[in-house]
């Protein structure tokens, strides 16, 4: 019989190993297929604690040793920094922490046995073994529970976690030694209030990342406003002196044709010298055969050679007729912006920008890359910028997005030490919406 005790103590430790695994995946940026990963962590886990059990090692050292193999495996298969590590399996243990004594006051109020807790706690039977199964089916809930709400964006940081964490961790450790003393419908309620705190945690979360995003749309607003503004008001420029340029050509023609008739060579060779200045500024190369991103494209073209960044362009004649002029400008000029500043602080000779821009029957791709000196931060699913100015974090990447999903495409990003590529896709071609 002890044997089957050992046994499901052995399954409960594992499973409570287990889901600790799975519940810090629902919180790291990139999210990994780690199944067998996690079982043979969990294993490993099982092993050693098992063995510390066999040498009589003190409880609270296998305890800690717990807490301490978790993080650091996490660190590694994750790749998120220790301090973010222990946040999440702080929290993680908080919670365990408080369904494992909710469990417990729960099973002795129904039991009426006021000493349940130190019944299940000091020695093996069949009633800790139905508390161990009711406690991790419970802790089972609880992270399908916190998988389905995490399906909705939230906003939270490795600082906030972990000082929850200690607080809570802190304040349960007093109500559990009550607990194990006295199992009684006031320790039933007081577990009860713990589990509706956490309730209340996650809709202050809630709460706040709606408030976040309300902001963050009204910061992305004026962001496009600003941006579309500048560079639209680059692209009328540049218009309207080429339209100033073409209702002048006449009487250049006049004057040279003067001069020609009167045998004034030179002086023709010379003024059309003076007149070819303008129009080589103006001219541009030709990439797309769309004026506003032709003019984008040259316009960043000739930033990058004045910071020294080798800026390439290949890209097929395309027809951008159905994207307004100030959609164009914030989706491209965002992005391009972003691929100069970020090669603009790599060492000169692995500067580079990279723009591709590819018609397939109607599908249409734009592949902007560019070196860097170090990987992006990241917040949950978004990317945020180092700009220092105050409500500006990765609003350009969001921005770009907003447009690119107007007209019925996707804005994609991949990185890795040394590059970023930002790729917009738009599969059926461009699908103008009157909901942007």
């Amino acid at each position: 019989m002890n044997q089957l005790f050992l046994a499901g103590e052995m399954a409960a430790d594992f499973i409570e190993a287990l889901l600790c695994y799975h519940f810090v995946n629902l919180f790291v940026p990139q999210k990994i297929k780690g199944g067998v990963r996690f079982i043979i962590l969990s294993v490993l886990l099982l092993i050693t604690m098992q063995t510390a059990e066999h040498f009589n090692i003190f409880p609270l050292i296998t305890t800690l040793w717990f807490v301490f193999y978790i993080c650091m495996t996490s660190v590694l298969v994750f790749q998120v920094d220790a301090f973010y590590s222990v946040s999440l399996v702080s929290f993680y243990i908080l919670c365990a922490y408080i369904i494992d004594f909710f469990c417990l006051s729960a099973m002795g109020v129904l039991g009426k046995n006021q000493q349940f807790a130190q019944m299940v706690i000091s020695q093996l039977s069949l009633w800790r073994c139905a508390y161990l199964a009711v406690n991790k089916l419970l802790l089972f809930l609880f992270y399908l529970l916190v998988k389905k709400a995490l399906k909705k964006e939230l906003f939270f940081n490795a600082s906030m976690i972990f000082t929850v964490s200690f607080l809570g961790l802190c304040g349960v450790g007093f109500l559990s030694w009550l607990t194990i003393q006295e199992t009684s419908v006031h320790a039933l309620f007081s577990w009860s209030m713990c589990i509706v705190l956490l309730f209340v945690f996650y809709f202050t979360l809630l709460f706040y990342t709606n408030y976040r995003k309300e902001k963050e749309t009204s910061s992305i607003l004026q962001l496009k406003d600003q941006m579309v503004r500048r560079e639209y008001e680059l692209v009328l420029g540049q218009q309207k002196q080429q339209q100033e340029m073409s209702h002048d050509l006449k009487n250049h023609l006049l004057v040279l044709s003067t001069m020609m008739e009167e045998g004034r060579y030179d002086e023709a060779k010379a003024y059309i010298g003076r007149l070819g200045e303008p129009i080589n500024r103006l001219s541009g190369q030709i990439w797309t055969g769309n004026a506003t991103l032709d003019i984008l494209l040259n316009h960043f073209k000739g930033q990058g050679e004045q910071l020294g960044i080798p800026f390439t362009i290949q890209a097929d004649a395309m027809n951008l007729s159905g994207m307004e002029d100030q959609d164009i400008c914030c989706l491209f000029a965002n992005l391009l912006d972003n691929a100069l500043e970020a090669a603009q602080k790599v060492p000169q000779q692995k500067r580079w920008v990279q723009v591709k821009m590819r018609k397939i029957n109607e599908m249409l791709f734009f592949i902007i890359s560019n070196s860097m000196l170090e990987k992006p931060l990241q917040q949950g699913q978004s990317l945020i910028s180092s700009k220092k100015e105050s409500g500006m974090h990765g609003l350009g990447i969001r921005s770009a997005a907003r447009s690119a999903k107007k007209y019925g495409g996707v804005l994609e990003y991949e990185y890795d030490n040394e590059k970023f590529t930002a790729v917009i896709t738009f599969l059926e071609g461009l699908q103008p919406s009157d909901n942007p």
